[in-house]
């Protein structure tokens, strides 16, 4: 269902319940009239309509501003008897205009209003002004009884969005303390980000930091693991991390010392933690393992299937949550192709590539993918965009800020920052439970992102 038209439905159902909120409030009003007392109070307090800006970029990357209609019955206000204040818990939708707004008001006695900046002109509240709720102004409603002896007033605030919940915002703030590497590699561990690789003297080195804060630590040279034939192959698994160099896996807790797991590996696979472990070895077979420790052979090697910069995950069915399908993209002899298997098969397919080539994962230097936000994202050398695939692997759109050579925009607010577009150095990523995507270069930059709604960073 597309935008517009879950626009469509909440202003249909917005103009229903207010219809129906506007009968109530009459009616209570009315009653209320019938005799004088000297009592005063707000005991409903529904938003009408307001205008909502969208901004939008067209074809030639410009930008444009439209509008649709909100309906504030979908945000219910809530009444604070005690300190007489009155807010919605919900906010508003991002770029909601709130300087021109209609209100319904149930209670008792007559309902006024004023404001703040200037509280000595008292307006009387008629069910048809547009009221402003510019928080600078300070909107205050009062109650006056039936009789004129009491006044009540209450503290009015329209809160809104100050952030489009699907924006994807990054931050640099991680960057102090930052020792760069080249070839980099970089997984998460117990709520820490490691980033290994190669020093300026050619040793294997690694620097980590909390997500949750702190500075990053001095850089350690690995000790038990050779240097040469690092392969940038780094995964965790049940709490600890794997690494390939040369054809033998290695195994670490710290990230510092290193023992030798298992020789005979051409390839290991980076996958999702805790999933299936996958591998080629040196005899040109499959091979997958779910503790590091025993080894299956799954199949021989199919043509063309990636035996390096490949990345696995998997999926539980929608039909049957027991049986996984893993999805895996990768490059071979500088191919990329997209390869597919369930937990019940013994044999690896490749997914056909869609006949618009648009559609289709391009060859990228220092290919990566991650899973995020329900879809898997490709990016690689030069960080100008992400590819999304939300069906699996088989169709891979371009998250375009516009449409641009008939291509279909499909996410335009995944974006990399302005600074990293064009970086044309290598990089390493990683994605934390808080919601953060990490992307740290080689150059010493450290980058963290994460959509809005996702972000569950303590403020």
């Amino acid at each position: 269902m597309d935008y517009s038209t879950v626009l469509m439905k909440r202003t249909f159902f917005s103009i229903i319940i207010l219809a129906v909120a506007l009968v109530s409030v009459v009616s209570c009003l009315k009653d209320a009239e019938t005799e004088k007392t000297p009592q005063a109070a707000i005991t409903s307090f529904v938003v009408g309509y307001y205008n909502v800006r969208f901004q939008d970029i067209d074809q030639q990357g410009n930008d444009s501003i439209t509008y649709y209609r909100g309906g504030g019955i979908l945000f219910p206000m809530t009444i604070d008897q005690v300190n007489n204040r009155i807010y919605n818990i919900d906010s508003l939708d991002y770029g909601s205009d709130v300087d021109a707004v209609t209100v319904s008001v149930g209670g008792v006695g007559r309902a006024c209003y004023y404001y703040l900046d200037n509280p000595e002109i008292l307006y009387v509240w008629t069910g048809y002004d547009s009221i402003d709720f510019t928080p600078s102004r300070g909107l205050v409603f009062r109650m006056i009884s039936s009789d004129g002896t009491y006044n009540r007033d209450y503290r009015v605030q329209l809160n809104v969005r100050k952030v489009f919940p699907d924006s994807l915002l990054w931050s640099q703030a991680d960057s102090t303390g930052f020792t760069a590497f080249r070839e980099p590699c970089a997984v998460i561990l117990n709520d820490s980000v490691y980033n290994f690789g190669l020093d300026d003297a050619d040793a294997l080195g690694v620097v980590s930091k909390s997500i949750k804060g702190g500075v990053w630590t001095s850089p350690a040279v690995l000790t038990g693991i050779p240097f040469a034939g690092w392969s940038r192959n780094v995964i965790v698994y049940a709490g600890k991390i794997y690494a390939q160099s040369g054809n033998s896996i290695y195994g670490s807790t710290n990230g510092r010392e290193w023992v030798e797991q298992r020789s005979g590996i051409k390839s290991l696979i980076r996958t999702d933690d805790d999933g299936v472990i996958w591998a080629v070895d040196t005899e040109g077979d499959i091979i997958k393992s779910t503790d590091m420790s025993e080894w299956t052979k799954v199949c021989v090697k199919p043509e063309g299937f990636p035996d390096s910069a490949a990345v696995a995950f998997d999926y539980p069915l929608a039909t049957n949550k027991k049986i996984q399908r893993t999805v895996l993209a990768g490059l071979d002899n500088d191919k990329v192709s997209v390869w597919t298997i369930l937990s019940t098969d013994t044999v690896w397919s490749q997914i056909d590539a869609p006949a618009r080539t648009v559609l289709r994962l391009p060859v990228m230097q220092n290919l990566s993918v991650i899973r995020y936000d329900g879809s898997l994202y490709a990016f690689g050398k030069g960080l100008d965009g992400f590819r999304q695939s939300s069906d699996n692997g088989i169709t891979w759109y371009w998250c375009s800020p516009y449409v641009k050579n008939n291509e279909t925009s499909w996410n335009r607010y995944m974006q990399f920052p302005k600074e990293l577009k064009g970086y044309d150095g290598d990089f390493s990523y990683a994605v934390d439970r808080l919601g953060c995507i990490w992307v740290m270069t080689s150059d010493g930059q450290v980058w963290r992102g994460a959509v809005t709604r996702l972000d569950k960073r303590e403020r």
